[in-house]
């Protein structure tokens, strides 16, 4: 028996010794590629550093708890992360290099190699883990991710996990074979079924119906507050500096106009808004993100006034800034030096500068920024700035005795070159920050980039360009240094963040939704109210999802309408005289043909569709709350494959065709691998036995596909009879 035992464990060190030559290898060879992508990109790091630098971010080697126990975060300090060593360290190296080649975003590599140090830390880093490895293991972990995660959490670290082994550990032989599964609920799906209360609540948490009331209120109070100051009146809730609250006011009709993303809308350009003559009408250019091109999206004619009045607004707000930008991109540090001009100083000033060798065109001194002067310097530079940020820039001090002054007094001296210096440096980081790259060339100018195109924008060209320091409540000036708005920066100003020192507008203008609870927003909740507002007032699904920069049936995640008001909208298409070929339709069709008076079949129309919900293939009638789908979601099938009596189709919504063509092949897979000749063997079935049960369940299921594609080719040529899809439907999910 020991020999047995002696044997098998012979065999596990063999196995064992096999893996760790085997990454070995790989390791070797990714270096190769690792030192072919770091010539290009200096900062990325060494191969073996804990951390590398992409795209102005940081990839993480590090165990999920820090050495005090706590969950790792973006806010975690890199002192309290303990690196992971070994061979689960070469993994997490190899599979970082894998996203960095495909072009992937920092953001999803770092969240990624996240879950694999889950699946590394409960198998305690061990290499012994490698050779056991099987389905079990990765099933062992949703436990403790469930522990540690709330909402979607453990299910997406989980499909991380399972999508690593099934396109790293097993292809490379680092772990036995075996067809890796999910074998976890996805959250996605309760949410999107309209009888669970997981469906309520993310409707309550992605959309919010009173957007525009609650910004309504705060463009009224901004008014009123311009007019109190216009009138020399006390106001109770100033904006700290201009444009704090207006820029940003005047950017959310680009929000509620084209449901923008907030990265779309920091990329708009200045002369993004464009009259097309020949249409009579204006369109905005967006920078579109998610892969998708770059799109000339038209300005609803609802919104052109208001869209045009603050487009022209905005430019007058940063014009300055917009021209020291430029100033700055031509002319580098000359311009921060030219910008700190100081005119009308006291000759003792001057001459107190001069017996210490200091050329006056060429040093300034702490005092001539405040702390007891009330105008700001021209080019933003505040006291507070000089003695933090640029102290490095201290060349020393003098003594001198003011105009106001009694005393002789000591002063601190600085130098323009010094400051200047540290401000473009500083302005090269921002500049990095914004264009997510790790290094730019000071004469390189910056780009924004996907998957989809590239586009070269300097900040200067940003419609939103301001100063480092233009949203910073705590400051009174807008700093010194050009930077567009970022999405961090709107953000902030209306979404409660309690680690930050910055109060929301909703919270300084005290606007409280229904509950009495002040208001705080997220800037992705636009789209989901503009789709939904879209969608209410009948516009068609595709041209929705193409003005909102979305793939084809993504919009219907986005739609919010009750049951009941989908209902009203689908209920005029039956009214037609061609209604749609399904089974109410044709229901429609025959009380036509019999002369049934207007009214009834009204009637009938209302009791009938009294709510609509979606399903992957078309639309349910049913009203589910009420009566549950007893079938399973046989919406094709129904009882004898002519499709359920509460299914509908329409012939113009080819996601849904699409859907149905998976599902006819999905079935039809099925059948060829039991029955070549399964049309033949239809009369032939014992329903009673489970086998031809399946059987007959996928040869109705084929027809009720068939039928139903028939009904796209017989009304091909027929229009906006549009049914809604909630989803693309899978059948390897099945």
């Amino acid at each position: 028996m020991s020999s047995v035992e002696n044997l098998g464990k012979i065999r596990e060190n063999k196995r064992l010794r096999d893996v760790i030559l085997r990454l070995g290898e790989l390791e070797n060879n990714a270096q190769e590629e690792f030192e072919a992508l770091r010539r290009k990109d200096p900062l990325l790091g060494v191969w073996s550093d804990n951390v590398w630098r992409y795209q102005n971010g940081s990839i993480y080697f590090t165990k999920p708890v820090d050495v005090n126990g706590n969950l790792i975060t973006g806010k975690s300090k890199k002192s309290d992360r303990e690196p992971v060593n070994g061979v689960w360290a070469i993994i997490m190296r190899l599979w970082a290099l894998k996203g960095l080649k495909k072009g992937k975003n920092r953001k999803s590599i770092a969240s990624e190699i996240g879950a694999l140090s889950w699946l590394a830390d409960s198998l305690s880093y061990s290499n012994e883990s490698l050779i056991n490895f099987d389905q079990s293991t990765l099933d062992a972990t949703i436990p403790l991710l469930e522990s540690k995660f709330q909402r979607r959490g453990p299910f997406e670290r989980y499909k991380t996990m399972v999508s690593i082994a099934k396109n790293l550990l097993i292809p490379f032989k680092i772990v036995p074979r075996f067809n890796p599964k999910i074998n976890m609920n996805n959250p996605s799906r309760e949410q999107t079924d309209v009888t669970t209360s997981e469906y309520e609540n993310r409707r309550d948490r992605k959309y919010e119906q009173d957007i525009d009331r609650y910004l309504g209120l705060v463009k009224a109070k901004f008014d009123n507050f311009k007019i109190q100051l216009e009138n020399g009146e006390i106001c109770s809730n100033p904006e700290p500096k201009e444009g704090y609250d207006e820029i940003r006011l005047l950017a959310v009709p680009f929000l509620m106009a084209f449901g923008l993303r907030i990265g779309e809308l920091c990329r708009l350009t200045e002369d993004c808004l464009q009259y097309d003559e020949i249409n009579e009408k204006y369109y905005l250019k967006v920078l579109t993100e998610k892969g998708e091109l770059p799109s000339p999206r038209p300005v609803p004619r609802m919104w052109e006034d208001v869209i045009l009045k603050s487009y022209k607004r905005i430019l007058e707000l940063t014009e300055e800034h917009r021209l020291f930008a430029k100033s700055v991109e031509l002319n580098g540090p000359l311009a921060f030096i030219d910008a700190l001009k100081m005119e009308s100083r006291p000759v003792p000033m001057v001459k107190a500068l001069e017996e210490k060798g200091f050329n006056p065109d060429l040093f300034l001194l702490r005092c001539e920024f405040g702390p007891n002067i009330k105008a700001l310097h021209a080019s933003g530079l505040s006291y507070s700035s000089l003695r933090t940020n640029y102290k490095a820039a201290e060349v020393g001090r003098i003594k001198y005795k003011g105009q106001n002054s009694r005393n002789t007094t000591l002063h601190t001296v600085y130098s323009k070159k010094e400051i200047a210096s540290i401000a473009f440096q500083k302005y090269q980081t921002y500049r990095q920050k914004v264009y997510q790259e790790n290094h730019l060339d000071e004469n390189e100018s910056g780009s924004y980039s996907s998957s989809s195109f590239s586009a070269s924008v300097s900040f200067s060209q940003l419609l939103f360009i301001v100063k480092d320091e233009t949203f910073k409540s705590q400051s009174s000036g807008h700093g010194f240094i050009p930077l567009p708005m970022t999405p961090k920066s709107f953000t902030s100003w209306i979404t409660n963040d309690k680690t930050s020192r910055n109060k929301t507008v909703f919270e300084r203008y005290d606007i409280r939704d229904r509950d009495g609870n002040v208001v705080s927003l997220k800037t992705h909740k636009f789209r989901h109210w503009l789709t939904t507002a879209l969608k209410r007032s009948g516009k068609n699904e595709m041209m929705i999802d193409l003005f909102m920069g979305r793939t084809p049936g993504q919009g219907r995640h986005y739609d919010h309408r009750t049951s009941k008001e989908r209902a009203e909208t689908i209920r005029e298409r039956y009214l037609s005289q061609t209604p749609p070929d399904d089974a109410l339709g044709r229901r429609i069709k025959r009380m036509r043909d019999n002369d049934v008076p207007e009214g009834e079949i009204d009637w009938v129309l209302n009791h009938t569709m009294s709510v609509i919900h979606y399903t992957p293939w078309g639309t349910c009638k049913r009203d589910l709350d009420v009566s549950p789908c007893e079938k399973g979601m046989m919406c094709l099938r129904g009882d004898t494959g002519e499709g359920c009596e509460h299914f509908g189709i329409d012939p113009d919504d080819l996601e849904a065709k699409q859907n149905i063509l998976n599902t006819k092949t999905h079935y039809e897979n099925q059948l060829a691998a039991l029955i070549p000749n399964y049309r033949e063997l239809t009369e032939k079935l014992n329903t009673e036995e489970p086998l031809d049960q399946h059987i007959k369940f996928c040869i109705d299921t084929v027809k009720g596909c068939e039928n139903a594609l028939k009904s796209y080719e017989n009304w091909n040529g027929k229009k906006n009879q549009r049914i809604d899809v909630v989803q693309v439907y899978d059948p390897e999910a099945m």
